[in-house]
């Protein structure tokens, strides 16, 4: 639902049905202080929807069956990491758009090993419209929980954040899972992930060619 004080910003393709009350224009990029970002993320071109009395709007992806929404609220003094390869839409204050920070961590060698070398954290007040093949799932860290790191999404920024290898290098040779496990801890913060990472791609050591490059850079910047 977009009102007087709100803007949605969203994917043309995504964007299934409007109210003809809101006013639409093009914004080029999501945030013009990380172009490369927003271009390598696939976030350009989107549709901006305002309307001065509240009016509903569906998105929903048109092209893929596997393909499910799913909304993240960060409330506002809150902040996520986040991956925007995942992200089609966002609704924020018209006069106080979503802000965008980047974290390097280039003295971890642990980042090094992962190829994880920038994180790129959402702060709140806003909306996250994102898909996820079979949907996004939400989870609380408590005390301990990993996961395949191909799944991972993003997570609440107060999280203790750590890799592992995954528990057999079999499964990984095999094409069965990454070589890392992503690993969260924290009792008042969650962690969202695709449902199903792998639909459609080929993994493993030699399964992945030109894509598994394409990929690890964009891993590198946190896309």
């Amino acid at each position: 639902e977009v009102d007087g004080t709100h803007e949605l910003l969203v994917h043309p393709e995504y964007l299934q049905s409007s109210a003809q009350q809101g006013k639409k224009d093009t914004k080029w990029l999501l945030d013009y202080a990380y172009p490369m970002s927003s271009l390598a993320s696939g976030m350009f071109a989107l549709t901006r929807i305002r309307a001065t009395s509240p009016e509903t709007f569906v998105v929903s992806d048109t092209k893929d069956p596997f393909s499910e929404i799913g909304v993240i609220s960060i409330p506002e003094g809150s902040a996520i990491v986040f991956q925007p390869h995942s992200l089609i839409g966002v609704v924020q204050s018209s006069d106080r758009p979503i802000r965008i920070s980047r974290h390097w961590r280039l003295g971890s060698l642990n980042a090094w090993l992962t190829l994880q070398l920038r994180f790129l954290i959402f702060h709140g007040p806003a909306k996250l419209i994102v898909k996820g093949c079979r949907g996004v799932r939400f989870e609380q860290a408590g005390k301990g929980r990993s996961i395949n790191q191909a799944a991972t999404i993003g997570f609440s920024a107060n999280l203790a954040y750590s890799n592992t290898r995954c528990e057999t290098f079999a499964s990984y040779l095999m094409g069965k899972q990454e070589l890392f496990n992503d690993k969260f801890a924290g009792e008042n913060g969650f962690y969202f992930y695709e449902e199903t990472p792998h639909f459609g791609k080929k993994t493993g050591i030699t399964g992945r060619g030109l894509e598994g490059v394409t990929d690890s850079i964009l891993k590198i910047f946190g896309i």
